[in-house]
């Protein structure tokens, strides 16, 4: 004999009766699984035996409470009347209108954090018995976002917490997220392109292997990526458009956007050099924020101190050689060698006491940064003295005379002669023998000279320094965790991986 189908809700919407949510329900309120089985199977024998064909929920609900108190006993009972049963949608209130909770879409969002998909459901499923047990019926897409974070980190961590809230703020866009399980951030297109161009990747081509990671990255399941799984992408993809060269170079690149301790950039050179201009380059290629003068250091200090106690401070640095001839002695048209460097060995030291209080600050807020001026002196401020740091110190040179020259006429346009050039070229004689002086200096303290003559020549050049001596001062616990598990390192090409790019 057929029985006639039995079905949950109203005349215009109903759906078939389940033994499996009646006991689905019964477990949730408490009860063991066979007790919870046999009570499902009496509630359907008493609803066959009144030839019912709808009910419902209300109904369903009052009945199960009722046998669940002669099979269970009271406290079950009061458990399954109190809680919201699983043939009870529980609504979802969202921007669309209300939706019913779906253990299935939440998982697949939670897969979406890094759990596999068993844990995933399994969270889901958890969150739902809680919203059920606690009885209620509406609910908003925010509480349930937050009730979600909370079991993600009760049950895994804040890590998780942290990615699921991307995904909740961020929905629809794909996350970033680093090695050290932090909060994801969007990913950029752009900010992709540009970590290219900065590892020598031409203008065409980086744009066309971040669109097409883009596309491979919005193809795949996964909602957030590791920076690992990005890197590993565009590595290939370089190798295929470019070759091996430069993809090596922008594996090392993007090791030095997030190096282990801060790294400090050291940029001396004397006046029209370009330094300012290619210390704002450097950092840009490097992702450095921060970049100081020394000029602006040797301001504050001249407002701190008055010309009576340090006169050389309160010189420029080619003309502080005057400050230091004795009163009533006859200023003489040109220095010698010897009083000139006196004058600009003063001013340095002086100005070196600011610059090493700068970089004490930034080792110590964990800051990269880039510090340029002709007060960086090889020799003066000395690597071993700034521990926690990568420090590598450059100096910018132009050994061109006619070319020096240019630079203070491109100067003084580009600034409409608030840096007259007459005044640099009244020393120029002195500039240029502070650079000779600057040099042999640098060859004595192992600096590298950057002598590139153009923009991009000379950060090429700062760059392949600043990777070189830092993959020497990795340690193999640093260069392992920045390089990959054997901790091996991309070959940039054939020379001394400590060498100076310069002559």
């Amino acid at each position: 004999m057929t029985h006639p189908d039995l079905r949950i809700g109203t005349a215009r919407h109903a759906f078939p009766f389940s033994r499996g949510l009646i006991v689905e329900s019964l477990v949730n309120a408490g009860a063991p699984a066979g007790e919870a089985a046999a009570a499902a199977r009496r509630v359907e024998q008493q609803l066959r035996l009144a030839r019912r064909t709808l009910v419902t929920a209300d109904e369903l609900q009052a009945l199960m409470v009722e046998v669940a108190q002669d099979v269970s006993g009271e406290t079950v009972s009061t458990e399954a009347a109190r809680q919201t049963p699983a043939f009870v949608d529980i609504q979802v209130t969202a921007k669309k209108g209300n939706l019913p909770f779906s253990r299935g879409v939440l998982a697949r969002t939670l897969e979406d954090t890094g759990l596999t998909g068993r844990e995933a459901y399994a969270t889901a499923s958890a969150l739902d018995v809680q919203f059920r047990r606690s009885g209620v019926r509406h609910l908003s897409a925010d509480e349930i976002d937050n009730r979600t974070e909370q079991m993600l980190e009760d049950t895994y961590g804040p890590a998780l917490r942290q990615t699921y809230r991307y995904l909740r703020r961020n929905r629809g866009k794909l996350g970033v997220q680093g090695s050290d399980d932090s909060a994801p951030t969007p990913f950029s297109k752009g900010i992709l392109a540009q970590s290219m161009l900065a590892a020598g990747v031409a203008p065409d081509v980086a744009r066309r292997v971040a669109r097409i990671t883009q596309r491979d990255l919005r193809g795949s399941d996964d909602r957030v990526v590791r920076s690992r799984v990005i890197r590993e992408k565009v590595e290939r993809l370089l190798r295929d458009e470019v070759g091996p060269d430069i993809s090596a170079r922008y594996r090392l690149l993007r090791v030095i956007r997030r190096p282990p301790r801060p790294v400090i950039v050291l940029l001396g050179g004397v006046s029209g050099t370009g330094k300012s201009f290619l210390a704002a380059e450097i950092a840009y290629r490097l992702g450095i924020a921060r970049v100081v003068s020394t000029d602006s250091i040797r301001e504050v200090m001249r407002a701190m101190v008055s010309p009576a106690l340090l006169p050389t401070l309160h010189a420029s640095t080619f003309s502080a050689w005057e400050a230091l001839l004795p009163p009533g002695t006859a200023r003489p048209e040109q220095p010698g060698r010897a009083a000139l460097l006196a004058g600009f060995r003063d001013q340095v030291q002086q100005v070196s006491v600011g610059l090493n209080a700068v970089v004490q600050r930034s080792v110590q807020e964990g800051s990269s940064l880039v510090l340029e001026g002709v007060h960086l002196v090889p020799g003066y401020l000395r690597a071993e003295a700034f521990e926690g740091a990568l420090v590598i110190p450059m100096l910018v040179s132009l050994p061109d005379e006619q070319e020096h020259r240019r630079h203070f006429q491109s100067r003084d346009a580009e600034t409409a002669a608030s840096r007259p050039m007459h005044r640099y070229m009244k020393y120029f004689r002195e500039i240029r023998m502070m650079q000779e002086e600057l040099e042999d200096l640098a060859r004595k303290q192992d600096v590298p000279l950057l002598d590139g003559l153009t923009l991009d020549e000379s950060a090429d050049q700062a760059v392949d320094v600043v990777l070189r001596r830092v993959m020497v001062a990795l340690t193999p616990q640093e260069r392992a965790a920045l390089l990959g598990d054997d901790g091996s390192e991309p070959t940039l090409d054939a020379r001394d991986v400590a060498g100076s790019p310069g002559r």
